[in-house]
């Protein structure tokens, strides 16, 4: 994908399995490449180094910076904790994180969305490091329709369009099957631009519990007495995002 958009930007390969050893797929969502197959295969001559083993040269690149770093994380949680320790955590100014569902139904159960259901243990691990911690639920994301009609806006990106279309129908037909809409819920636009432009989008501190039984995995339970805290966005000037949605320009 990088090599089609012209970016050069470091890609280190993470965990193949949660915390617990646990591991879902989503490739019936989102292709076996992530992006509706429209990548395909990456290519033999391509090598990744591992999160693992080589997270400090392209993380050592934002001390050099100087700078605090916020992290947005838009898939399951299990990766999160190991970085936040190589910043460490008072160089990282919030995490965003597309996650959960705090007051709605999961999508991958009644009881989870995805990225919480493949990992709660690491996302209780990081909601315990002190780093304030930002959470897009389902919540907000199913107010909002990327919707099929809408794609022709994707031509602004130039020739990452036919790309970017052919990804997000494979995508829409999942949502046609589960939702019943012709479109999609963009929950990781959603999440990058509240990250952006936090004043256009509303946000609560909320007491939780994650729950990492078996029978609830990956719950988001509200508790007043909860273990958790952090901020979750519920809403905001969704007339603006969906403005955007269909030019994919700031608008004042």
């Amino acid at each position: 994908m990088l090599h089609r958009l012209g970016v050069d930007a470091p890609i280190l390969v993470g965990a193949e399995r949660a915390s617990d050893g646990f591991a879902q797929s989503a490739t019936d969502i989102h292709g076996l490449d992530g992006l509706g197959n429209v990548i395909g295969e990456v290519r033999p001559d391509e090598q990744f180094d591992s999160l693992s083993e080589s997270i400090e040269s392209p993380l050592e690149r934002a001390r050099w910076l100087n700078e605090d770093v916020h992290i947005l994380s838009i898939g399951p949680a299990t990766n999160i904790p190991s970085i936040a320790r190589m910043l460490g955590a008072e160089r990282i100014s919030g995490i965003t994180m597309m996650t959960g569902a705090i007051f709605d139904k999961g999508n991958i159960t009644e009881d989870a969305e995805f990225n919480a259901y493949n990992d709660p243990i690491a996302l209780a691990n990081i909601l315990h490091s002190g780093i304030p911690i930002t959470i897009v639920p389902l919540d907000i994301c199913r107010k909002l329709i990327f919707r099929r009609e809408d794609l022709t806006s994707l031509s602004t990106f130039g020739a990452a369009a036919p790309m970017l279309s052919e990804a997000h129908k494979f995508y829409m037909a999942s949502y046609e099957q589960a939702e019943g809409i012709s479109g999609c819920f963009p929950h990781d636009t959603i999440a990058l631009l509240s990250m952006l432009y936090p004043s256009k989008f509303n946000f609560w501190r909320i007491p939780f519990d994650v729950d990492s039984s078996t029978d609830h995995r990956g719950q988001l339970r509200f508790d007043i007495n909860g273990a958790y805290h952090a901020r979750f966005c519920l809403g905001g000037d969704l007339r603006w995002v969906r403005q955007f949605m269909r030019s994919w320009s700031i608008l004042a």
